[in-house]
C-alpha cells in the first residue's frame, strides 16, 4: 500500500504558479469588446420602452426606460420611486437580441464603466408573452420571474 501511494504521489504534478510578469501582462490587457449584432430591420422591439414595476422585496416602484436600436445596441436607465422620493438606480448600455420569442439584454457598461460580461447579473432574459405596436408584456426567465409591461414611447422620452 505504501509503495502504491509513493508511485501515485510521483505522478501528481503541481501547476506552476504564473510569474508576476505574466500576471501583470494579463491585467494590462483590456477586456475584449462586445460586438452588438444588428437585429432584423422590422423587429417589433426596436424603439423606446417605458415600464413601471414593483420588484419583490422593494417598497417602491422601479421606473425604467430602455432604448433598443436596430444595430443591436441598447441603453437602460432606471429610477426608484419610494413615496415622493425618487432615486436614480441604473444607467447601463450594451447589446440586445430577440430570437424565438426571447428578448435578451447584455450590459457591457454601467455608468460608462466596463462590466464583467461573464457575471450573470449583467445578462437579463425575458420571454415575450404579448407584443403589439404599443405594448410589450414580458416575463423574466428565472424562477418566479416577474411579469413586466412596457409601453412604447417617443424616441426622445426620458425619465421624469
Amino acid at each position: 500500500m505504501m509503495a502504491a501511494t509513493l508511485v501515485l504521489t510521483g505522478c501528481v504534478t503541481k501547476k506552476p504558479e504564473p510569474t508576476a510578469a505574466a500576471a501583470a501582462q494579463a491585467a494590462d490587457q483590456p477586456p475584449k469588446p462586445v460586438a452588438c449584432t444588428p437585429v432584423a430591420a422590422d423587429s417589433p422591439l426596436v424603439g423606446t420602452w417605458y415600464s413601471v414595476s414593483t420588484p419583490r422585496g422593494v417598497a417602491g416602484n422601479l421606473q425604467a426606460v430602455t432604448v433598443l436600436s436596430p444595430d443591436g445596441r441598447m441603453t437602460y436607465q432606471t429610477q426608484l420611486k419610494i413615496g415622493k422620493k425618487i432615486r436614480p438606480a441604473l444607467s447601463e448600455a450594451g447589446c440586445w437580441t430577440y430570437a424565438e420569442g426571447v428578448y435578451t439584454m447584455q450590459t457591457t457598461t454601467s455608468y460608462g464603466e466596463p462590466v464583467d460580461i461573464g457575471d450573470p447579473i449583467y445578462r437579463n432574459r425575458y420571454q415575450i408573452e404579448k407584443l403589439d405596436g404599443k405594448r410589450a408584456q414580458m416575463r423574466e426567465l428565472k424562477p418566479n420571474g416577474q411579469l413586466i409591461t412596457a409601453t412604447r414611447m417617443a424616441s426622445n422620452y426620458r425619465l421624469p
